[in-house]
């Protein structure tokens, strides 16, 4: 059974290579059981998908209260750590 970390690094490496079945099929069973990472697989996909549309899409831009959010997000984890 994987770990939180594994799971990660391997959710992360599927946004760039497919992954051999024993190590697709682990990564599925840990996300089933595993809310954190069922999220933070959910949060990968999402910015794969915004930095596909800003891709084909030059002139998005975040919205001044998407920029706060995503700074206090950035700040509250650098004061956790």
């Amino acid at each position: 059974m994987l770990n939180c970390r594994q799971a990660s690094l391997l959710a992360s490496r599927t946004m760039d290579e497919k992954l051999p079945f024993w190590k697709n099929l682990s990564l599925k069973i840990h996300l089933l059981l595993c809310r954190s990472c069922q999220n933070f697989s959910k949060q990968l996909d999402f910015l794969r998908k915004i930095s596909r549309q800003t891709r084909a899409n030059p002139d998005f831009q975040l919205t001044d209260e998407a920029k706060r959010r995503i700074a206090a997000t950035l700040s509250d984890k650098q004061t956790s750590d």
